[in-house]
């Protein structure tokens, strides 16, 4: 989060690259993109230790959508 929120700083004019509607589209992309990679770590993690997989939807309904994304926003913008 502190690496967003350095990058998304404009050094010049104190501002912000992207907006906050902005950075919800890139944290839902990036989502994505992280419930995939969790979900082929649990595989992984699966076949050497012979427990339960896990497809990427199991996953996103173990966690809550929202919070995540309001607890990620509130650390970017920090």
């Amino acid at each position: 989060m502190r690496e967003i929120n350095k990058i998304n700083k404009c050094r010049k004019s104190s501002g912000f690259y992207l907006n906050q509607a902005e950075l919800i589209d890139i944290l839902q992309q990036g989502y994505q993109v992280a419930l995939k990679r969790a979900a082929l770590e649990a595989f992984v993690r699966a076949v050497f230790r012979r427990k339960g997989r896990y497809k990427a939807q199991e996953l996103a309904a173990m966690v809550d959508w929202q919070e995540t994304l309001a607890e990620a926003l509130k650390l970017i913008q920090q």
